[in-house]
């Protein structure tokens, strides 16, 4: 009986192991614990601080309508109460002559006459008690309480872990939220700086104008950038297809005469990105593209893929490309060699291998 009694506590502990949902792990932990002492009838009560009473959230051999709604006192004048506030296992060898503690109606209607409670959980607000009771045993032995409080023991650190898991969950959760907060607040801002540009722009001279004009619309490109970041599930990491996808939907709203009746076409692998990673890659897919909708012809392809040292990022038009074989020196392209990190001469190329325009970004993830 002894070894099958610790058979039950290592398999009990092994479901522990295994994360299942602490509900059913509750009640199988009563079917074991009457199992293990021939018992028919166990329960699991649990604490309620509020209003300092126990109530039967699990059990076998009860009757109707017990198990989620029957409330047994918590007070030191009751076993389970007693182990709960005491910490430690209560045996009741018969209920009729254990003076210590009254006998609840629920387990006299139910012919109880010998109990064990053990605590489950510590600290200032345990969780509540494992009990087993027994209608035919007159008394229990001292390894019949060792081994209820093995399975209190296995409740206690898997309720524990369930609730530090649970904990961190919600932590992870409210981090995304203050993420997706910034990301929109920043984008807000972005909008208002591209606003007080324009406005500046309008009574500025004709080349103060265009440049005003530019710097506004890379100022959408950001604000477009932080927007599909606090728009996604989770701001910690990003999916790139998906991502770019809806990046460059954006753009074709931004740079509506540019892009009319040209289609833009995306090719990339299955890549996750941290948000520190794919803000820098939204950055140089707008640029990139941006410059193919203004300057090249016809169909946009933007490509990404990986690599040993982190990202290859194409863009291709089908137009004549860079005639002198040079790449503009401008605030853009200072930009997207800034972004790429790594090598500055061999961070951003011109492919001649091509009859079009096609301009590849080699990008370092750190």
């Amino acid at each position: 009986m002894r070894l099958h009694q610790q058979d039950l506590v290592a398999q009990l502990g092994l479901l522990a192991l295994s994360g299942v949902e602490p509900g059913w792990l509750i009640e199988r932990a009563c079917v074991v614990a009457a199992e293990g002492l021939r018992a028919r009838i166990s329960k699991v009560l649990q604490y309620r601080p509020a209003t300092n009473d126990l109530l039967v959230v699990a059990g076998i051999g009860w009757k109707a309508g017990i198990v989620g709604h029957a409330v047994l006192g918590a007070g030191l004048d009751s076993a389970p109460g007693y182990a709960l506030h005491s910490g430690t296992p209560v045996r009741t060898d018969s209920m009729a002559d254990d003076k210590r503690f009254r006998t609840p109606a629920l387990l006299a209607d139910h012919g109880v006459q010998s109990a064990i409670n053990a605590p489950v959980g510590g600290g200032p607000t345990p969780y509540g008690v494992l009990e087993v009771d027994s209608t035919s045993r007159a008394e229990f032995v001292a390894a019949d309480v060792a081994f209820v409080q093995s399975l209190a023991n296995v409740l206690s650190a898997a309720l524990l872990r369930a609730g530090a898991e649970s904990a961190k969950d919600k932590l992870l959760a409210e981090k995304d939220l203050l993420m997706q907060e910034v990301h929109h607040r920043v984008k807000n801002s972005l909008q208002l700086v591209r606003t007080l540009l324009q406005l500046q722009a309008r009574s500025a001279t004709p080349e103060v104008k265009d440049q005003l004009d530019e710097a506004a619309q890379r100022i959408m490109t950001i604000a477009a950038v932080h927007q599909r970041l606090y728009e996604s599930e989770t701001v910690g990491s990003a999916i790139v297809g998906p991502y770019l996808t809806g990046l460059l939907g954006d753009m074709r709203a931004m740079l509506t005469d540019a892009t009319a009746g040209r289609a833009i076409e995306l090719a990339v692998e299955p890549i996750e990105l941290l948000a520190d990673q794919i803000t820098p890659l939204g950055l140089i897919v707008t640029e990139l593209v941006t410059n193919a909708a203004k300057y090249g012809q016809g169909r946009i392809s933007v490509a990404v893929s990986r690599t040993p040292y982190g990202l290859e990022v194409s863009v291709a038009d089908e137009g004549l490309g860079f005639a002198d074989g040079a790449l503009s020196t401008g605030l853009g392209m200072r930009l997207i060699r800034a972004l790429a990190k790594g090598d500055a001469a061999q961070s951003i190329t011109v492919d001649r291998t091509v009859p079009y325009g096609r301009v590849v970004v080699r990008m370092v993830l750190d």
